[in-house]
């Protein structure tokens, strides 16, 4: 599996699960509120915070269907358009106020861009990774202007087969560019647990053995995710706000607050701890364990000095000090080299063999 470097980060095996925090467009066009945001990704400990780029104007018709679930919606209905026009506001001048914030507290900016022309924008403010949404893996031109930035590139494949997976790799590799990480993601707002499907995360991974696979989560809370990580995902992407309560977004309600995303982080990484590496036997933590817990042969009756042992003098016990259990029939037959009282641990001194 190639290592992909973004920042100061490393995706791949044996590295730490990487974290992109989306805050998307929960900014609702204000500066401020991307600035807490910014903020709240920090003080969480994830790696990259990531915002999306667009114009309604490019991303969808006046008349496209919103297809996410209606409870979501904060306006009464509409389209697509109606969405996006609400929220695809913030200036040239936001996004640099954005980007100098984050390398003020050292974490990794990251926008989406869902248009050519959103990509190139982002580029020429010295983004350092570019990240494609589900929806448009099968738009190669999106896909060859990234490519073509010679920058990392993660790309989420919900709604994908495993050919157009194929197809939309090839397209940047053939940009001269192999630095890709995959994102397992289910296009659905809000996700249900039974379509998280995380089983597919590992037929990507297992499918495309030389690249990164991780999983954006669109489900509530962070079973979905934690899940992911035992399951090895080398990323985990995951929506959050200030304010799960706040109208502007469709976004909001699924989303992480502060406290849970604090919790994500701090779950995230002791599953990792508990993931271990293989131990043929007692790991460090168990050395105690080995010897109390564990059983030995003990005397059963008093054993005189010169007795030839019989099973009937003999049972096992706690501590596992002494000779193991399974030598019982070894211990059978030999003589006593000194008087053994009734439950002491037998070692292998006091036998002549």
């Amino acid at each position: 599996m190639k290592n992909i470097k973004i920042g100061n980060k490393i995706i791949g095996e044996g590295h730490p699960c990487f974290v992109l925090m989306d805050a998307g467009v929960n900014h609702n066009n204000d500066l401020k509120r991307a600035k807490d945001l910014i903020r709240m990704a920090k003080e969480s400990g994830a790696d990259m915070i990531k915002f999306q780029t667009y114009t309604a104007e490019k991303m969808a018709t006046k008349t496209a269907p919103r297809y996410w679930n209606p409870k979501l919606d904060t306006d009464g209905g509409g389209t697509q358009y109606d969405t996006f026009k609400r929220i695809d506001k913030l200036p040239q001048e936001a996004y640099i106020e954005m980007i100098d914030y984050c390398r003020e507290l050292n974490i990794i900016f990251c926008s989406t861009p869902f248009d050519p022309e959103g990509a190139l924008f982002l580029n020429e403010l010295g983004v350092g990774v570019f990240k494609v949404a589900s929806a448009d893996l099968t738009y190669p031109q999106l896909l060859k202007t990234v490519g073509r930035t010679g920058k990392p590139v993660i790309l989420s494949t919900g709604l994908a087969s495993l050919r157009e997976i194929r197809e939309a790799i090839q397209t940047i590799h053939n940009c001269n560019n192999d630095q890709i990480v995959l994102q397992h993601c289910i296009l659905s707002y809000p996700c249900n647990f039974e379509d998280a499907n995380l089983r597919k995360m590992q037929k990507i991974q297992e499918t495309f053995p030389e690249i990164p696979v991780g999983y954006s989560d669109h489900t509530y809370g962070i079973v979905a995710p934690l899940a992911a990580v035992a399951l090895g995902a080398r990323s985990i992407e995951k929506h959050y706000t200030v304010d799960k309560s706040l109208p502007d977004s469709p976004d909001h309600s699924f989303s992480l607050d502060p406290k849970e995303l604090k919790e994500m982080m701090v779950a995230i990484r002791n599953v990792e701890k508990s993931l271990g590496t293989f131990v043929d036997g007692p790991c460090p933590a168990e050395t105690k364990a080995f010897q109390f817990a564990r059983k030995s042969l003990v005397a059963a009756q008093r054993i005189v000095k010169g007795t030839v042992v019989t099973l009937d003098m003999l049972t096992c016990k706690r501590p596992g000090t002494g000779i193991y259990p399974r030598e019982m029939e070894s211990i059978v037959g030999l003589k006593a080299k000194q008087d053994i009282p009734e439950d002491t641990t037998l070692t292998w001194e006091m036998f002549d063999r």
